[in-house]
C-alpha cells in the first residue's frame, strides 16, 4: 500500500503578485503528478488546499484540473478543512468540491451523548481506515481536543490499518519561532493508529506516537511573504508514505536567494551603494528576498533609491521582494510613565479603560497591536489579527452570557420570593376578614 500525504498548499495565496501565485499553483501540480508516478493508491491533503474559503475561479479552475489529473487515472484524494478553508455560517468550496466527486471529505462524524464520534472513511482498494478532524477557524478545534469532546475510545477500538489526518499544532512539535497558543498536547491523540498526517505547521516536522510515524510535510511552497523568508535555505515537498514508512520527496519550483543589509552606522549613500553592488550580481531563475535592516548614521530611508535596486535585481531574477519595515533614522526620544515595571503600568492604565475585565483587555491589546510581518499584505494581516481576536470575543461573550444568566436565575428567586410572601399575605388578610364578617 502505498498513498502521497501533502498539506498547505495554500492555493490562491499572492493574489498580488501573479508570479508567487504561479509558482505556488506549480508546487502543487508537481506534487500531484510526482504521486501519479510513484503509482500511489490514494492522496491524503491535510488541509489548506485553498488560501481562503472562496478563492477566485481561476485558482479553481486550475485546482480541479490537477486533481483530476490523478482522479482520472484511478487515483481517490481525500482531504479535510485548514483553518484557511473552513469558514463558518457560508459554504466553503471544498463542501462544493467533495459533491462535485472531485475529492473525498475524510471527516465524517456523529454525536453520541456529549462525545463527537468520528466514523472512519474505508478506503475501497486498500481497506485502510481514514479519520479526519478538520482546521477551524481561529484554531477552534483545538478544544474538541482539551475538552475530550472526541470520543477517542472508539477510535483506539478502531481494528485494521489506519489513518488520523488533522491540522493543528501539537504542542511538543511546534517550533520556537511560531507565538501560536491554540496547540494541542500530543497526548489527546488517539493511539494504536499507524500513521498520523499533520498539516498547519509549515515547515517539514519528524516525530511518533508509540513507533507510528507523526508527519508534517510543510508547505509546498508557501502562503505568504514571513514563509518564503523563513522557509529559504530549507526543504519543501511532501511525503510518499509505502506501507506507513514515510520518504519525503523535494518539490524545487526555483531557487531562494537571501541576502540581509544591516545599515546600522552607515550612511544612506554608502547603503545604496552596497545594494547596487548586490543587484548587479547575477540572480538567473531565482526569487530575491532583500531584507534591509537597522538605523542610518546619516541621511534619510527616502534618500535610497530602492526602486533602481530593485529594476536592476529583476534584470536577471524570477521576482524580488525587498523588506524596508526594520530600516529607519537614528532619533532618540525620552518618554516618562508612571509605575516601576512595564507590568505595573499595563495593569495600572487597563484598569481604568477595562470593561470587559483586565485579562480581556490586556489580550485584546497584545493582538491588536501585532504588526504586520514581513511581506504580509493587508488582507492576510487582518485576517491573522481577527483569527486570534475572534476566541477572545467568543470567551467574552460566553462569560457575559452566563453571567446575564446567572443575574435573571436571582431575579427570577427574588421575584418568586416576593410573590410567596405577598400571597402569605394576602391568605392572612382574607382569613382576618373571614374572622371579622364570620
Amino acid at each position: 500500500m502505498k498513498f502521497a500525504h501533502i498539506a498547505d498548499s495554500h492555493l490562491g495565496a499572492f493574489s498580488k503578485n501573479p508570479t508567487l501565485k504561479e509558482l505556488n499553483m506549480r508546487a502543487f501540480e508537481m506534487a500531484i503528478k510526482k504521486s501519479v508516478e510513484e503509482g500511489v493508491d490514494f492522496i491524503i491533503i491535510a488541509g489548506d488546499l485553498f488560501h481562503n474559503p472562496l478563492p477566485d475561479m481561476d485558482t479553481v479552475h486550475h485546482a480541479v484540473r490537477i486533481l483530476n489529473y490523478a482522479k482520472e487515472r484511478g487515483i481517490r484524494t481525500y482531504a479535510v478543512y485548514g483553518s484557511h478553508d473552513f469558514s463558518a455560517g457560508t459554504t466553503s468550496l471544498l463542501d462544493v468540491l467533495a459533491e462535485a466527486g472531485v475529492f473525498i471529505k475524510a471527516t465524517r462524524y456523529e454525536i453520541r451523548g456529549e462525545k463527537i464520534r468520528l466514523l472512519p472513511v474505508v478506503d475501497k482498494r486498500t481497506g485502510v481506515k481514514i479519520v479526519g478532524v478538520p482546521g477551524l477557524t481561529a484554531s477552534m478545534e483545538v478544544r474538541y481536543f482539551k475538552e475530550n469532546v472526541i470520543d477517542l475510545d472508539y477510535l483506539e477500538r478502531l481494528d485494521g490499518q489506519k489513518i488520523f489526518v488533522f491540522h493543528t499544532t501539537i504542542a511538543e512539535l511546534k517550533p520556537a519561532y511560531i507565538s501560536d497558543k491554540n496547540v494541542v498536547p500530543i497526548s489527546k491523540f488517539p493511539k494504536g493508529f499507524d500513521y498520523y498526517a499533520g498539516g498547519h505547521l509549515h515547515e517539514k516536522i519528524e516525530s511518533n506516537i508509540n513507533g507510528s510515524p507523526v508527519i508534517y510535510p510543510g508547505a509546498l511552497f508557501g502562503s505568504n511573504y514571513s514563509d518564503l523568508d523563513i522557509l529559504s535555505g530549507k526543504e519543501r515537498g511532501f511525503y510518499i508514505v509505502d506501507n506507513f514508512k514515510p520518504r519525503f520527496v523535494p518539490i524545487n519550483v526555483c531557487e531562494f536567494e537571501k541576502k540581509i543589509i544591516d545599515a546600522t552606522g552607515k550612511s544612506a549613500k554608502s547603503v545604496e551603494d552596497e545594494l547596487l553592488s548586490f543587484a548587479s550580481q547575477n540572480h538567473e531563475g531565482r526569487v530575491v528576498i532583500l531584507k534591509v535592516r537597522g538605523v542610518l548614521r546619516s541621511g534619510r530611508v527616502a534618500d535610497i533609491n530602492f526602486r533602481k535596486v530593485r529594476e536592476k535585481i529583476m534584470n536577471t531574477a524570477i521576482e524580488v521582494l525587498l523588506n524596508t519595515y526594520s530600516l529607519s533614522t537614528e532619533e532618540r526620544k525620552t518618554v516618562r510613565v508612571p509605575g516601576s515595571t512595564p507590568e505595573e503600568i499595563e495593569d495600572r492604565i487597563f484598569g481604568e479603560i477595562s470593561i470587559y475585565g483586565l485579562e480581556f483587555t490586556k489580550n485584546l491589546f497584545h493582538v491588536l497591536r501585532e504588526e504586520k510581518k514581513e511581506g504580509e499584505n493587508r488582507r492576510d494581516y487582518e485576517s491573522r489579527i481577527w483569527r486570534n481576536v475572534y476566541p477572545l470575543l467568543v470567551n467574552v461573550i460566553e462569560r457575559k452570557t452566563e453571567d446575564k444568566r446567572h443575574a435573571v436565575t436571582e431575579e427570577r428567586k427574588i421575584a418568586e420570593k416576593k410573590d410567596l410572601r405577598e400571597r402569605g399575605a394576602n391568605k392572612k388578610v382574607k382569613r382576618a376578614s373571614l374572622f371579622d364578617f364570620g
